[in-house]
């Protein structure tokens, strides 16, 4: 795959914009967390947890690109509170994995596997 493909390859929904994942994580959150995330990708097992993490930032950047849904989102309490539900299950499931992962490889391997994802996202 040529460069200027895998650098406009994208894992986000909602991404109707000419703008790749890298550049949504960048303007979203930071260049470190995209760095963090490209080394995240080689970790096994991370698949599920980073497919979810994209959903939630495709469901941010969607908000954030469209000022009609920033209104609605701000005129109707009940559908803002369903889409923050959204989101803060979707952290949950994370974190979830997360636990899971730390109780099934709780041996030193699992626990250092855990610190290097922890580096990783705080980066």
């Amino acid at each position: 795959m040529p460069v200027d493909a895998k650098a406009r390859y994208r894992d986000i929904p909602y991404n109707y914009t000419s703008f790749s994942d890298r550049e949504i994580v960048i303007r979203l959150l930071s260049e470190a967390v995209w760095d963090a995330l490209v080394r995240l990708r080689i970790e096994p097992g991370l698949g599920q947890s980073l497919r979810i993490l994209h959903a939630l930032l495709g469901d941010i950047w969607v908000v954030r690109r469209n000022p009609y849904l920033q209104d609605d989102l701000l005129d109707n309490p009940k559908r803002r509170a369903l889409l923050i539900e959204a989101l803060n299950h979707r952290l949950a499931e994370i974190e979830k994995r997360r636990r899971a992962d730390l109780r099934d490889h709780g041996d030193e391997a699992g626990v250092e596997r855990a610190a290097r994802v922890e580096t990783l996202v705080q980066a």
